[in-house]
Formats: C-alpha cells, sequence, structure tokens
C-alpha cells in the first residue's frame, strides 16, 4: 500500500461555498474538488472526508454532496467502493484506439493526460513465424521490435510489443521514444502513415511478470488489443500487441447506420 493511499485529505484549505452565488451549490463543490486534483494537492490514492463531513463543513444537504460526487465519479476523478471510503481516481486510459489509427500516446495527449514511456527494447530480430505472417514477410527476416512500458503520469497502464517492418524503419532505431509518438516520427521524419489497419480485442489474464509490471496482482484482467496497420501501398508497417490494465482502460466505439 502506497503512502498516499492511508491519508485521508482535509476539508479546512478547500475553500468556500456562496449559497446566495447564482452558480449551482453542488457544482461549486465540483469546482472546488476538480481544482485541488487538478493542482495535486490531493493525489491519487487518498481518501476523501465522508459525505456527512462534507455537508457539516459546507453546511450542504447530503443530496448536494451525493450528487457532487457523482459528477466527479462519472468523469474519472474520483473512486467509490461499496463500504470503503471515496479516494481520489488514478489515471483511467479511455480511448478510441479502435476505430482510430492514432496510437496511446497521441490518444492520451488528446484527452489532457501525462503520457510516457519506458523503452524496455529496442532492437533488430528474426521474424518467427507468427511475425512473419503478420508482416507479410519471410520467416527469418529482420525485424524492429520496440517492447514499452506505457504510463499515464506515475501509473503504467499498458505493455507493448511493437514490430515494425525494417526496410521501412531501419532509421528509427536512433531515437529514444521515451517521450515521443511513434507514429508521429514515423510521419514526420519517413513520411510514413499507417493508412488502415485491422485491429482485436480479448480478455486475458497477465502473468507474473506482466502483472509486476503494470503494478496490480498476477491473473489481473487486461484488455489485449493487437493490430496490424498498412501503408496506403498495402505494405505492412507495424503489427504489435499490447496488455492495458482492465482495471482502468475503456475503449469507446462510435457506432452510426
Amino acid at each position: 500500500m502506497s503512502k498516499s493511499s492511508s491519508i485521508t485529505v482535509g476539508l479546512q484549505d478547500l475553500g468556500t461555498i456562496v449559497e446566495a452565488s447564482p452558480i449551482p451549490l453542488y457544482f461549486q463543490l465540483i469546482k472546488l474538488v476538480e481544482e485541488k486534483i487538478q493542482t495535486q494537492a490531493w493525489v491519487p490514492g487518498q481518501s476523501l472526508p465522508s459525505e456527512q463531513a462534507f455537508c457539516d463543513h459546507f453546511s450542504l444537504s447530503r443530496t448536494v454532496v451525493r450528487q457532487a460526487f457523482a459528477d466527479l465519479e462519472h468523469r474519472g476523478l474520483l473512486r467509490k467502493r461499496n463500504g470503503k471510503k471515496t479516494t481520489i481516481a488514478h489515471p483511467e486510459y479511455r480511448g478510441a484506439l479502435m476505430q482510430s489509427l492514432r496510437g496511446f500516446h497521441e490518444e492520451a495527449e488528446r484527452e489532457g493526460q501525462r503520457p510516457r514511456t519506458k523503452v524496455l527494447e529496442f532492437k533488430v530480430i528474426a521474424a518467427d513465424a507468427n511475425i512473419a505472417t503478420k508482416l507479410g514477410i519471410a520467416e527469418g527476416a529482420k525485424v524492429i521490435l520496440l517492447t514499452r512500458l506505457r504510463y499515464l503520469g506515475e501509473q503504467p497502464e499498458v505493455f507493448v510489443k511493437t514490430y515494425l517492418n525494417h526496410d521501412r524503419c531501419a532509421s528509427l532505431l536512433s531515437e529514444n521514444f521515451s517521450d515521443k509518438s511513434l507514429y508521429r516520427v514515423m510521419e514526420q521524419k519517413l513520411g510514413l502513415v499507417i493508412a488502415k489497419g485491422v485491429r482485436t480485442i480479448r480478455a486475458v489474464a497477465l502473468n507474473a511478470r506482466e502483472a509486476n509490471m503494470l503494478k496490480v496482482k498476477p491473473q489481473s484482467p487486461a484488455l489485449l488489443l493487437s493490430s496490424v496497420g498498412y501503408l496506403d501501398d498495402g505494405t505492412v508497417l507495424e503489427y504489435f500487441v499490447a496488455k492495458h490494465r482492465g482495471d482502468c482502460t475503456e475503449f469507446e466505439v462510435h457506432l452510426i447506420r
């Protein structure tokens, strides 16, 4: 248990709520709590006082406090579990990777989050039968392997292995992808843009090594996203397999008819 998870935040310096204001009381409370979270005065894992403590401190009804908490929880800022205290939520990844060709880094930035990356491997390997099939190359041919642990803030979110077409991407081996978007670099430096892709998703359990990296228990649920990305000319540029933490990942899909 982290140190922050045992701390209950105080209400003394939270600010004031003006009863005569035209701004609804619940919305005023939302803004006060939101500011504490955004400025990191209150950090993920810390507990909030009880609803009754908020009621007493601000002279609010339980309905007002519950409405504010529900809104903050819906927006992913608070987390409440039955029988437990309400806590400041850890960042969640809410992406549109099932319908968009943006990568994790770009999608997180688009949502106003702070992505970062720990590069675990970046090297040339020989393609095994599965990788060769996915990339449309001969078994044993050179491919680039980029293995990364992706974070939102300080929380690990995704463990991903990316296999790249060596002939098209060899010059990327000199790049540092700890703070860069792979797709953005490929487009800006190589003029390579993934024009279409095929992605699948399924539920899996994390093995002990993966769980340790993602800071969850072994056999915890994860969402396995696999993808093959193509250039306009039909060349397969990349194949990746990403395991997203099941407790803080949500994929959004828009359907039209």
